[in-house]
């Protein structure tokens, strides 16, 4: 083999040292082109699994985020990708919405009527929840479900048919051509679903409460309860969960292997993992703003 040749197919086998590692964090070596191959851990206890599947997520959210400025991706791309999540999942998530208002509005009314006889502050109280939590924690477990499952078995299908080893071999970073857009394209659509969902949810509720308890319009938008903290956890919660779902479920899906098979559980992993990554950062998002309150 001749010396060229030879320091070609070197520089994809080579195993970077432990102080290579420790130079640069989030490159792609790094990552072992993303540092998600753990086959070898399913012999492991199962804290060893998760503690290395979130470590996973962590170094594929940095080297994602180092690239997000700088990556030599088309932008439409991520505009593309930002239509497809929001234009796929904008009947499934006005429905579900439109149905969580109407639900929401009537159970609050029927009580309240039927404890106190006073229901004037039954649409400020749920604009404020919707807000605050409602809106942006549910609508984000229905982009868990729909999105996350779509980018878990689209970079999945490539990872088990060596789509992703190809791709390495031409020098091209499977985190910089995939991992990019989608991150970014998920945010957008994450914030555009957030603010289209409440609007119908809110909607959906002022038709309940007209028609079934004769709530007049001008009672129902009633946004005193509103502040711009409230205003700021929800675009908080619908930002992080534009972040976390793409991050998730790429993860997933670039840890696929054995086939077929591997793509269900890579798929199946996606889903799980991002309604749980919704439920902790809802948490987490709500606890912080609890405190800067206080």
């Amino acid at each position: 083999m001749t010396p060229h040749r030879k320091s070609f197919f070197d520089r994809f086998s080579r195993r970077p040292s432990d102080r290579d590692r420790q130079k640069a964090l989030f490159d792609r070596h790094t990552l072992a082109d993303a540092g998600f191959h753990v086959p070898e851990l399913q012999r492991t206890s199962g804290v060893t699994q998760v503690i290395a599947r979130i470590g996973s997520f962590a170094l594929l959210l940095g080297r994602t985020f180092k690239l997000l400025l700088v990556a030599r991706t088309d932008p439409q791309d991520s505009l593309r990708m930002a239509y497809r999540f929001a234009n796929g999942s904008l009947i499934f998530i006005v429905v579900a919405m439109a149905f969580v208002g109407m639900i929401m509005v009537y159970q609050s009314t029927e009580q309240l009527a039927r404890a106190v006889g006073d229901t004037q502050l039954v649409g400020a109280s749920f604009l404020k929840l919707l807000v605050r939590v409602l809106g942006p924690t549910v609508i984000g477990m229905l982009v868990a479900c729909r999105v996350g499952a779509g980018i878990a078995a689209e970079i999945g299908a490539m990872a088990v048919t060596e789509q992703l080893d190809a791709m390495r071999l031409c020098a091209a970073d499977p985190v910089e051509v995939l991992m990019v857009p989608r991150l970014r394209g998920g945010i957008l659509a994450s914030l555009a679903l957030v603010i289209i969902g409440a609007v119908a949810s809110a909607f959906a509720g002022l038709i309940t409460g007209a028609v079934l308890f004769s709530t007049a319009a001008s009672t129902y938008w009633n946004f005193e309860l509103i502040g711009a903290a409230d205003v700021i956890q929800g675009l908080a919660k619908a930002l992080a969960y534009g972040i976390a779902v793409p991050i998730v479920s790429g993860a997933c899906g670039l840890a696929a292997h054995g086939g077929a098979r591997g793509v269900g559980q890579a798929t199946t992993d996606a889903v799980v993992g991002c309604s749980l990554a919704v439920v902790v950062l809802d948490s987490l998002i709500s606890l912080i703003s609890h405190a800067v309150a206080q």
